[in-house]
């Protein structure tokens, strides 16, 4: 009796799962049939590398019709806070880039919000890449929190007619003088033109890489103490002036409405008013589409008998996985495929600069592809790399403080010897409360 009950209430099951498909037979998903997915991925830059990112994303949803990868775009000046704010609510992407300069500061806020990438070296094909050299840039206490994506080098670009006529020779031996010397130059042949202008992260390199090369010391050391004395500051605030008074940099009254954008948003520089950009290679892609003119390229300028050269060779951007993304395996190989796959780097090109991986470079150098002035500036300045800088040198509220006082003396409100001096001071109270605070 109890086998016809249990047959009997089988049977009425089935029969009342037909009847709500209307009759129909519902197919069920193959077995190991690979789920749908929805990825965010962001980053920063110009048009050119917006474009050529979301046709690689194009591209990977071709390939892997289950996952579509939305990406997130937007100026360099406003990515950091927008991130810091995604990663502190638990809403960043699934995958994401971090520059340099703000690998220690986010380390040190929470490194679990990252995933070390040394322990995605058997899920990532990290052979064509260095890692000695990634590491040095990317990691705190060998905590690595992205793979690089582009090798990185401060340099100059030039207006090659412009300053052709203003009788100015750039090369790559180029000292600080020289700099001073093609401003004179600049005001001779047009007194409305500037031979140079930096934007302010440049200027920050500026005053960094000029006391490395004094000093041999980044500004701040690793064990809390100042790698600079004040002497060595107010000749650095002194050459600034020196630029702005003499005319070789337009005054900031004029630039800093800019001064977050680079060469190829910048009018002075697309209306041929300005000669010579400080750039890094990593830019020059955008700068050679925007810019209606012949281009050309040479190292950054290093003092005579320089204790360390100081030139910044970096990469680009750090590609990162957050580690608390619902997607985790599915970013992982979209960031292999990212780094190492033919038709990846077929579409993304140099936009990020001279490619970290070597199978990147050298497939982009036998088709042609890769800008040759990216290559050259490149080449030119890695024998001169200042090395990594430290962490200290890094810290968002040291960056904020040199800022302030290249402002001080950009705009005249301060002489080079005073801003040393309080400059000094103010960085000496910095530095021992963020000691107190570590």
């Amino acid at each position: 009796m109890k086998k016809i009950l249990l047959f009997s209430l089988v049977l009425t099951v089935m029969l009342a799962g037909l009847a709500g498909a209307g009759g129909k037979k519902e197919e069920a998903a193959a077995p190991g049939a690979p789920r749908d997915v929805k990825m965010r991925f962001s980053w920063w830059g110009g048009d050119v590398r917006h474009q050529a990112t979301l046709n690689a994303l194009d591209a990977y949803n071709k390939k892997y019709p289950n996952i579509t990868i939305e990406g997130e775009y937007g100026a360099f000046g406003s990515y950091l806070q927008k991130l810091l704010t995604q990663l502190n609510g638990g809403t960043a992407p699934d995958v994401f880039f971090v520059d340099f300069k703000w690998v220690f500061d986010l380390l040190a806020q929470n490194r679990d919000w990252f995933v070390d990438m040394n322990t995605m070296t058997n899920r990532i094909d990290m052979s064509g890449l260095d890692l000695k050299f990634a590491r040095s840039w990317a990691s705190m206490d060998n905590y690595l929190i992205g793979l690089p994506v582009g090798l990185n080098a401060v340099g100059l670009v030039y207006n090659v007619d412009l300053v052709r006529k203003a009788g100015i020779d750039i090369n790559d031996t180029w000292d600080w003088d020289d700099v001073l010397a093609a401003g004179a130059k600049m005001k001779q042949f047009d007194p409305g033109k500037h031979a140079v202008f930096f934007n302010q992260p440049f200027y920050m390199y500026l005053f960094k890489i000029q006391l490395k090369q004094k000093t041999g010391n980044d500004v701040v050391k690793d064990d809390y103490t100042l790698g600079v004395g004040v002497r060595e500051v107010a000749e650095v605030f002194g050459y600034i002036r020196k630029m702005v008074d003499a005319g070789t940099v337009p005054p900031f009254e004029e630039h800093v409405p800019f001064e977050l954008i680079f060469a190829d948003q910048t009018p002075g520089w697309l209306n041929q008013k300005y000669g010579i950009s400080f750039t890094s290679s990593s830019h020059i892609p955008n700068i050679l589409k925007a810019s209606q003119f012949e281009l050309g390229v040479a190292r950054y300028p290093i003092f005579e008998n320089s204790k360390n050269p100081g030139l910044i060779t970096a990469p680009t951007m750090m590609m990162t996985l957050n580690s608390k993304s619902p997607n985790l395996d599915e970013a992982v190989k979209f960031v292999d495929w990212f780094l190492n796959d033919d038709e990846a780097i077929g579409i993304l090109k140099d936009t990020r600069g001279l490619p970290a991986v070597k199978k990147a470079r050298d497939i982009l150098m036998k088709s042609g592809i890769m800008e040759p002035r990216i290559v050259k500036l490149v080449e030119s300045s890695m024998p001169f790399s200042g090395g990594p800088e430290g962490a200290l040198s890094q810290n968002k509220e040291v960056v904020s403080l040199i800022d302030e006082y290249i402002h001080r003396v950009g705009y005249k409100r301060l002489s080079p010897d005073e801003a040393a001096e309080r400059f000094m001071k103010d960085m000496t109270d910095l530095v021992a409360d963020l000691k107190r605070r570590r």
